[in-house]
């Protein structure tokens, strides 16, 4: 099991990297790379959901199968700047 990347660089459409989540906590760890370290955790719902939590707080859930990485990373990154201006 494992985390395929789906690179588009000779798609002309330019869609986001998308990850296969193959059942491991650890590739679900490197979705959020940095942001693990600030607080934020990914975890598996079921068969199709992924959860994005800061500390206790549930922040959003995601379609494993459709959600760019760089979705999850923009929600950790603007949940940030939240925090920073208030």
């Amino acid at each position: 099991m494992a985390c395929r990347m789906n690179s588009r660089l000779n798609d002309s459409s330019k869609e986001d990297d998308m990850a296969q989540y193959a059942g491991l906590q650890s590739v679900l760890n490197a979705v959020l790379g940095e942001y693990r370290s600030m607080g934020f955790r990914l975890i598996e719902d079921g068969d199709h959901f992924l959860k994005l939590y800061y500390q206790d707080g549930l922040l959003d859930v995601y379609n494993q199968a459709r959600t760019p990485i760089i979705v999850i990373q923009n929600a950790c990154k603007t949940y940030l700047g939240v925090l920073g201006a208030s």
